[in-house]
């Protein structure tokens, strides 16, 4: 477009110097008549700057033209340049979207997998506290010469809560008859064999004796002593088990001192 215009533009700047060629070039006025020539001289220079002022305006407006040409050019460059970074702009929204998702999907799926250990933790710790409980039970059956907790007080109460519970069953009218019932009762004298072996092991006594069908004092005291003198010492040390010295229960164990 700007080449148009010095296109245009040359012209006018030809036909200025045909003026001028044809004004000096013509026929020579004589000398008489000075005052015919001077008017087209006149004209002539008021055309020449005529005509220089709209070559000067021609040149601003082809200028002016290439100016705003450049401005409309780095605008779309611009424009483009924008549009592009607004391109990109939303891809990155988009990819960080997508990382969103993703990213709660995994949070998700973490709070699924705590939940889990939560519940696995508080089932491992009602486990834990069931064991710790079974544990003590167990150490309070156990003297403490073999790491338990069982004291003599302890001991003789678990006794003779373990012969209160014999006589209960062997006060049951179908023991003799019922085989269920006798096996209750053996069940009953071991546990108290176990506990009276467990207040002997507390009290370091020399053993335990189950009483025997026509069994005494006097000949148990014979049999682990070798005098049967110590029957009352026998007597003393198991008044948990034994309410009458004459009285003896066969099945019933005895702490021997």
């Amino acid at each position: 477009m700007t080449r148009d215009r010095s296109r245009r533009a040359v012209p006018l700047t030809a036909i200025l110097m045909m003026l001028v060629a044809a004004a000096s070039g013509g026929a020579e006025a004589p000398p008489d008549d000075r005052e015919s020539t001077t008017a087209p001289d006149t004209e002539i220079e008021a055309l020449t700057l005529r005509l220089l002022g709209m070559e000067g305006k021609l040149k601003e407006s082809a200028h002016a033209r290439k100016s705003a040409d450049q401005a409309r050019m780095e605008a779309e460059r611009r424009l483009a340049e924008g549009s592009q970074e607004i391109e990109r702009l939303n891809g990155e929204v988009q990819r960080l979207k997508e990382a969103l998702l993703d990213l709660e999907r995994t949070l998700s799926e973490r709070d699924g997998k705590i939940s889990e250990l939560d519940a696995r933790r508080l089932s491992l710790t009602t486990a834990h506290e069931a064991l710790e409980r079974r544990f003590e039970a167990l150490r309070a059956r156990v003297p403490p010469q073999d790491g338990g907790t069982l004291d003599q007080e302890q001991a003789r109460q678990a006794a003779s809560d373990a012969y209160r519970e014999l006589r209960k069953t062997l006060q049951d009218p179908d023991v003799k008859r019922d085989s269920i019932a006798g096996q209750a009762v053996n069940a009953a004298e071991k546990v108290l064999h176990q506990r009276q072996l467990a207040l002997a092991r507390v009290l370091d006594a020399q053993g335990a004796y189950r009483i025997r069908p026509n069994d005494s004092l006097a000949l148990i005291s014979s049999r682990c002593y070798g005098d049967s003198s110590q029957w009352r010492a026998l007597f003393e040390a198991n008044r948990h088990v034994l309410e009458d010295p004459d009285q003896l229960m066969p099945g019933v164990t005895l702490v021997v001192p």
